[in-house]
């Protein structure tokens, strides 16, 4: 086996006119051959975009099929006032990086671990009317651990550590700042620890519901302090993991993808538009304005007959190093839920889940979540509050089982 690193700033201050920078953002890529099958895995400071067309220069031009682009979802990431070559330059950025860390390929053994976690709550919390607010939920489910996926040297030094965990990095939001949140704190954590010669890769779990705590909204100062302090948890966390991992032995890659359709509610009638429409208005005259735009939106696909677009295609991959190790990775904000099941079903003796990897419809909640209806809340709303559904479409019940059984399917010969 062999792997490559590669590190670069992309804070690019001269694109994000006069920013206030706290702590700079970064751009890692670790990229993984066994001599046939070659993956790459970047990791972005940031909420989006995916990049589609620079993983298919990659593809094309280095001859790497399976490139997986994880953004650590940071809210501190500038992204409302990018100049419009931000993007030109992060394409340009990240297929270099990509070529560099190929071209500097060298012999690593693999080590996984697991390790104790939890810098963050459950976020969605029934109030008095059994309608889901954002909130602490401190009985509902999370993540509470940080995989880990080492490569060690010929000579036994640690080259590069992949780590994930599931959580929002929502602590310095607010703060005016530039700032890669928890997850840039935790590679500091890690690097005084290790050394300058590691690189450490945070990627972002299903961390849909559940928020880095306190958020920053809750407190009035020290944003930075507490990402820092639950930084430096979660880098405790990944030498833990570290300190307790297992080598492993097989030696060659094995990489599966597969598309799956997830189904959408039914298209209101008029009627219950304007119906659903009022009452919105009633409850919260805010809301209404908020979302205005995508409810004519609506009223104007109504008037067609259809939805748009016509399908939402959710596109799963999962690579495995024989029944020893497997990373899946899932697209869009997901249910931690999600990384729950994966940890609990599958067939290896060790597991890694990222959501926010590459492109995806919006949250994806569980079936429990959605059937809830108008009182599903933020993350799992239906017409006429579809809150953050960006493809103005609200998922149906039964898309869980469709993306366990897609993820499924892939583990099986």
């Amino acid at each position: 086996m062999k792997a490559g690193v590669c590190t670069r700033d992309m804070t690019f201050p001269e694109l994000i006119g006069n920013p206030s920078i706290h702590d700079r953002l970064f751009a890692k890529v670790l990229v993984l051959d066994d001599g046939e099958e070659t993956v790459c895995i970047v990791c972005l400071d940031t909420v989006g975009p995916f990049f589609p067309e620079v993983r298919e220069k990659i593809h094309q031009q280095l001859g790497i099929k399976h490139t997986l682009i994880n953004c650590s979802h940071t809210h501190a990431d500038a992204r409302d006032s990018r100049d419009e070559d931000w993007e030109t330059r992060m394409e340009g950025l990240i297929f270099s990086m990509a070529e560099e860390a190929y071209a500097s390929r060298v012999d690593v053994s693999l080590r996984v671990g697991r390790g104790s976690a939890q810098v963050g709550y459950n976020r969605r919390l029934a109030d008095e009317n059994g309608v889901v607010v954002m909130a602490v939920n401190k009985e509902g489910a999370v993540v509470p651990w940080v995989n880990t996926l080492a490569a060690h040297t010929e000579d036994g030094r640690p080259l590069a550590v992949l780590f994930e965990h599931a959580a929002h990095p929502v602590i310095t939001m607010t703060s005016g700042d530039i700032s890669a949140d928890f997850p840039g704190h935790a590679v500091n954590y890690i690097t005084e620890e290790l050394g300058d010669g590691i690189t450490a890769l945070f990627a972002q779990g299903c961390g849909a519901n559940i928020n880095g705590f306190p958020v920053s909204f809750s407190i009035e100062s020290g944003w930075h302090e507490r990402a820092e302090e639950a930084g430096r948890k979660l880098g405790r966390g990944v030498i833990e993991a570290m300190s307790n991992s297992s080598e492993i032995k097989t030696d060659r890659l094995k990489v599966r993808s597969t598309r799956v359709t997830l189904p959408t509610q039914e298209l209101p009638s008029m009627e219950l538009w304007r119906e659903s429409c009022e009452r919105l208005r009633i409850l919260s005259l805010h809301e209404f304005r908020r979302q205005e735009p995508l409810l004519q939106s609506i009223k104007e696909m109504i008037e067609r007959g259809e939805w748009s677009p016509s399908e939402v295609q959710f596109d799963i991959n999962v690579v495995m190093l024989g029944t020893e190790w497997c990373l899946v990775t899932l697209p869009s904000e997901i249910f931690c839920e999600y990384e729950l099941w994966v940890a609990e079903n599958a067939p290896f003796d060790h597991n890694m889940t990222f959501g926010y990897t590459n492109e995806g419809p919006g949250y994806i909640a569980t079936d429990k979540e959605l059937a809830l209806g108008e009182k599903g809340g933020y993350e799992a709303g239906c017409f006429p509050s579809l809150w953050a559904n960006p493809v103005n479409r609200p998922l149906a019940v039964g898309m869980e089982t469709i993306i366990k059984d897609g993820i499924a399917s892939l583990w099986t010969d």
